[in-house]
């Protein structure tokens, strides 16, 4: 950031496969991500939606009467003093009108224990105090263990005492109860939540198997599993001390979490192990999100994978080029093969939630370019899950596919696809990809036309949604040109033949409203589009060509768009404030306005064609001013001039070698050739010596574009060296050309 924004990680994730359209919540802090585990925890709660099992736990003690929400309502928002009779919440009452007495002490106790565990006044605390406290509810706490009869609130009171030892720093309580209650009990949620503080004693050579436990069957405590213990986990020792295949597959799913890299091996021994793991179907998504990353990310992007950020940062980046990026794509769909031949084995009546898995296969498919293979189990997926959210996703794919499938040179929107782009218009990644599979099948006017169309449904804040790319790495890039808008996409990459095929397209108009939808963006800039269009023949030097598209934009175009009271789409940078014939930036006018007129794009080529022509006509008697004001022109319309805007929409300059840019023009832009060629024939065709010498210290300075002595002057007229090394004399030797 502190070089400007440059995007990354998850700015730029491709993901057709969101986890949230799966029932994974419980795993939501794993998935496949390249930010840190933990900091978006809680990112779209609405997406993940997810209910403790103590909830649900109440919920059933109610006979299910009571809401779940009024429950969460109680457990999260409401403390020790609200439960009693006059409470408003709904779950409290319940409790009371049905005389559950045991459960009304229970919560109250709980609610105690609540406030011995709040350490957020440590500044306050008196630790004595406190010490007193906790030892008085741990005592209490353990005659109602030791007194109830009740396993339903014993395992609940033992859970409340475990956590409250913890707290208090009583491992040896911690031990006794876990193993007096829990041990050798029932593996519910209390089990699981109770274990999680027996294992910080780590007293158990078999902890490594109980975290690894843990992180599979409790989806409460499976993240603090990891974040605690995942830098001690060794796979190999958690091995050494399984006792059945379940904990042989869990041990190698808690292994695989930490993954960032091919997890094949790893699921094939889980499914091997215990096939109706439910992490298992969760381990797949996220081997899934990987491979989408790996492959998608480059091809569609052109940048690094997210997780890649060695390659993103480093300064071998400029070595990666799109090729190379290409290569590593297709390596990745290799790996993408072996995963789709291990689904093709798998026996679903024996694994949970099959949807993923065949879900998973399609998406596979596509990534391998198996395309009719895909369409067969979309069609197949379709009719046995149509009312499945992930629904939305396989759309996306068939439309994709069916693009996809096409021959290059011969790529369309196909009709059956138009309701799905309708459908998920607002979808840009999706709209992105899509634009670019018929760009990459050779297909530009419809491929843009949809890349246009993000601008239309994105918001104008950042968002992660949004779509950004980069121009393509070519052998000498440096830092390349990033692309949030398809117009400077357009305009960097694509040439002029290119843009024409466009802007007759959009001329033709269209008969149907789907057209004119996915060209809404394009026809509301056709006018830009049409001066895109002839500067783009202006940097491959045909001039007519540009003249024409130039004069195809009405005056009031020109007027809204270039004079310092209008700008229409351009900043305040963009205008011409000077006349690249005559002027100079930080140089003291010293030629004559001879033509006055508002200077635009159109004005300018106008003129530099009539002088053109005049020029290089034998019979007009001023040819070496005609040349003279021409390479003015030329140089003006460089980099260092005051009319770069002629040739390019941004001044900013992209590589660090800009002569191998993807700018057709590139070097004579930098290079300012036109210029010192037509000063060379101002020079050839001038009449006298101080005009001669004026003409060799212009080449001069447009080749070294500095103020400076000139080696041509110097060696033809070493007497007026001196007299040419500023600007004070200029004006003089202009003048002296008759």
């Amino acid at each position: 950031m502190a070089c400007g924004y440059s995007p990354y990680g998850e700015d730029v994730r491709y993901c057709i496969f969101k986890p949230f359209y799966f029932n994974y919540s419980e795993y939501k802090a794993f998935n496949y991500s390249a930010d840190l585990w933990g900091f978006d925890y809680d990112q779209n709660p609405n997406e993940y939606k997810f209910t403790e099992a103590n909830i649900l736990d109440w919920y059933n003690y109610t006979n299910k009467k009571v809401s779940i929400e009024d429950i969460e309502d109680f457990n999260y928002k409401l403390s020790f003093t609200d439960v009693h009779e006059k409470c408003d919440n709904k779950f409290i009452k319940y409790l009371y009108q049905n005389n559950k007495t045991e459960a009304i002490n229970y919560l109250k106790i709980a609610k105690n224990c609540e406030l011995q565990n709040d350490s957020d006044n440590v500044w306050e605390r008196n630790e004595a105090v406190n010490s007193k406290r906790e030892n008085d509810m741990l005592n209490k706490l353990t005659q109602i263990i030791n007194k109830s009869e009740n396993q339903y609130f014993k395992r609940k009171y033992a859970f409340l005492t475990i956590r409250l030892a913890y707290y208090s720093g009583r491992p040896d309580l911690i031990k006794n109860v876990f193993e007096t209650v829990f041990k050798n009990g029932k593996k519910d949620y209390l089990y699981y939540w109770s274990l999680y503080f027996y294992i910080f004693e780590k007293s158990d050579p078999g902890y490594m198997v109980s975290i690894a436990n843990l992180l599979a069957n409790c989806p409460e405590k499976g993240y603090a599993s990891y974040y605690y213990f995942h830098r001690d986990f060794k796979i190999e020792e958690a091995l050494k001390h399984t006792e059945s295949k379940e904990e042989i597959a869990n041990v190698y799913a808690y292994a695989s979490i930490q993954k960032v890299d091919k997890n094949l091996e790893y699921l094939k021994e889980i499914y091997k192990n215990d096939p109706k793991s439910k992490i298992l179907g969760f381990l797949l998504l996220r081997e899934i999100n990987k491979i989408e990353d790996w492959v998608y990310t480059p091809y569609y992007s052109n940048f690094n994978p997210s997780t890649d950020f060695e390659a993103r940062w480093s300064s071998e980046r400029s070595k990666i080029t799109t090729e190379t990026l290409r290569n590593r794509s297709e390596n990745d769909r290799l790996y993408a093969q072996e995963v789709l031949d291990f689904i093709d084995t798998i026996d679903f009546s024996k694994i949970q939630n099959p949807s993923v898995w065949e879900a998973s296969r399609i998406n596979l498919q596509f990534i391998t370019r198996n395309y009719s293979d895909c369409l067969k189990s979309i069609s197949s997926f379709e009719k046995a899950y149509k009312s499945e959210k992930i629904i939305e996703e396989i759309e996306k794919i068939k439309a994709l596919c069916i693009t996809a499938r096409q021959e290059n040179g011969n790529a369309v929107i196909k009709p059956e696809i138009e309701s799905i782009i309708v459908k998920y218009k607002d979808d840009a990644r999706f709209i992105f990809a899509l634009g670019r599979e018929l760009e990459f099948r050779g297909n530009i006017t419809d491929g843009l036309a949809l890349i246009s169309l993000i601008e239309e449904t994105t918001s104008k804040s950042y968002s992660q949604r949004d779509v950004e790319w980069e121009g393509n790495r070519i052998k000498t890039s440096g830092n390349l040109q990033e692309f949030s808008r398809y117009f400077d996409y357009l305009d960097f990459v694509y040439s002029a033949k290119e843009v024409q095929t466009i802007v007759t397209t959009i001329e033709k108009g269209f008969k149907n409203d789907f057209q004119n939808q996915i060209y809404a963006k394009l026809l509301k800039d056709k006018d830009y589009l049409k001066d895109l269009l002839g500067t783009k023949y202006l940097r491959e030097n045909q001039l007519n060509n540009a003249l024409i598209a130039f004069r195809s934009l009405d005056k009031k175009y020109w007027e809204d768009n270039y004079n310092a009271w209008e700008r229409g789409d351009y900043d305040d940078d963009y205008v011409f404030d000077q006349n690249p014939f005559y002027d100079f930036k930080q140089t003291k006018s010293f030629i004559e306005h001879k033509e006055k007129y508002i200077v635009t794009k159109l004005s300018v080529t106008e003129h530099l064609v009539k002088y053109i022509n005049l020029a290089n006509n034998p019979k007009t008697k001023d040819r070496d001013y005609y040349y003279f004001i021409i390479a003015n022109c030329y140089y003006n319309m460089t980099n260092s001039g005051n009319s770069w805007m002629m040739r390019r929409y941004s001044s900013y300059s992209y590589g660090s070698n800009e002569e191998n840019e993807s700018y057709i023009d590139e070097i004579e832009y930098r290079n300012k050739i036109k210029a010192v060629t037509n000063y060379k024939l101002a020079y050839q065709n001038a009449k006298t010596e101080k005009f001669k010498a004026l003409c060799l210290r212009m080449m001069d300075y447009a080749e070294k574009d500095e103020y400076s002595s000139s080696k041509r002057v110097e060696k033809q007229f070493p007497d007026l060296v001196s007299d040419l090394s500023g600007c004070e004399s200029l004006e003089g030797y202009f003048k002296a050309r008759r």
